[in-house]
């Protein structure tokens, strides 16, 4: 990012130092130096517009076209500033990812600038401008080469690493599962058999209290039955606390995109209508929700054209959940179910709810819809 910068100045640096050098070192005043003026003014405006045209080869034409204007009508042919403009905007149109506009692009520089050489064909100037096009049209390949080799680099690199970051999330999804397991394991043997034997230890204990009667034994028949309700009350809360740990559907997702941003540098928002939080959902319902959003996320990811998302969570006529992933992304062709998008279907089917998709202004989103009450889709 930073030398990326760096070379945006640079680019800004050299453009601005031509256009101020040429009205001084051509001795430009009165309505010459008015006109030069305007015309350098419209192609600094054509050239730091361009990120916003999407047919980028227009105004490389018109910028070029400007330069020929100021050569033919305010300076001349063989004056050798303006030229280093054209040879500017021809290295600079040639860094592209796309052969296509790598092509648009110098033929819409080269267009306005053969009017010029064809005044210069009776100079030796024309051979010489005319090897330093060839010349740069040359280097300009090897520049689109090495951006288009760099930009498959990038994307694949990006690629490994989300499918890294993905791994990773499963490998300690899985640890948190088998933990989950375990703890779910060891809650029922307690409740099984500590519970058991202390529920049978109080009721041995009420006997024993019954057969004392009055006197220091019954009181302490009663003390040890009070110490045994009292173990089992907190046996019980123990197993109530290992079992819940798992019933936490909207905090894990809520984790789970605190990761996502400190890992990918993705921005999600998340929003969560009235009731959401206050809805019980039961473990399989959370864990459903839990992991469309993974899934959305990742498909996310890997799909969308940018690194903003939007997660909404809500509740619809008091019956149903609903939870809806949104991104921005480039379409140009109907969207296919792949792994992810079925088991993303899979779950909600599971829950006697479905999905959906749609795409509408740009925006990819899938919605996945169950039941709280019973009903069934």
């Amino acid at each position: 990012m930073g030398n990326r910068i760096s070379l945006i100045w640079i680019k800004l640096c050299f453009v601005c130092a031509i256009l101020l050098i040429m009205p001084f070192y051509y001795s430009l005043s009165g309505t010459l130096l008015a006109v030069y003026l305007f015309a350098a003014g419209m192609y600094l405006g054509l050239y730091f517009s361009m990120p916003i045209w999407k047919a980028k080869w227009v105004t490389y034409l018109l910028a070029s076209g400007v330069v020929v204007l100021v050569q033919h009508f305010i300076l001349t042919p063989f004056d050798i500033l303006p030229w280093l403009l054209v040879y500017f905007l021809l290295m600079e149109g040639m860094q592209s990812f796309a052969t296509k506009q790598l092509v648009l692009t110098t033929m819409a520089v080269l267009l306005p600038t053969m009017f010029t050489l064809s005044v210069l064909a009776v100079s030796d100037l024309f051979y010489y401008h005319l090897f330093l096009f060839i010349m740069l049209i040359g280097v300009g390949a090897l520049t689109h080469r090495y951006f288009r080799d760099n930009e498959k680099f990038d994307r694949e690199w990006k690629s490994l690493l989300v499918e890294y970051r993905a791994l990773k999330r499963q490998v300690l999804e899985n640890e948190e599962v088998a933990r989950v397991e375990e703890r779910n394991r060891i809650a029922r043997d307690i409740h099984d058999s500590v519970g058991h034997q202390l529920t049978a230890l109080m009721m041995q204990l009420a006997v024993a209290e019954q057969a004392a009667g009055e006197g220091k034994i019954a009181s302490m028949v009663k003390q040890s039955k009070q110490l045994a309700r009292e173990s089992l009350d907190g046996m019980r809360k123990a197993v109530k606390a290992l079992q819940g740990e798992e019933e936490q559907g909207i905090a894990s997702v809520i984790h789970l995109i605190r990761k996502l941003e400190a890992e990918s540098q993705m921005r999600v928002q998340l929003t969560t209508k009235t009731g959401v939080l206050s809805q019980p959902l039961t473990n399989e319902q959370n864990i459903a929700v839990y992991r469309f959003v993974q899934e959305g996320l990742t498909n996310a990811m890997r799909h969308g054209s940018s690194r903003e998302i939007s997660i909404i969570l809500e509740i619809i006529g008091e019956y149903s959940f609903q939870v809806k992933v949104e991104n921005k992304m480039e379409i140009s062709s109907p969207v296919e179910e792949g792994f992810g998008l079925l088991n993303m279907r899979k779950r909600m089917e599971g829950l006697n709810g479905r999905m959906e998709r749609e795409v509408t202004g740009g925006y990819f989103s899938v919605k996945g819809i169950f039941p709280l009450k019973g009903v069934t889709y």
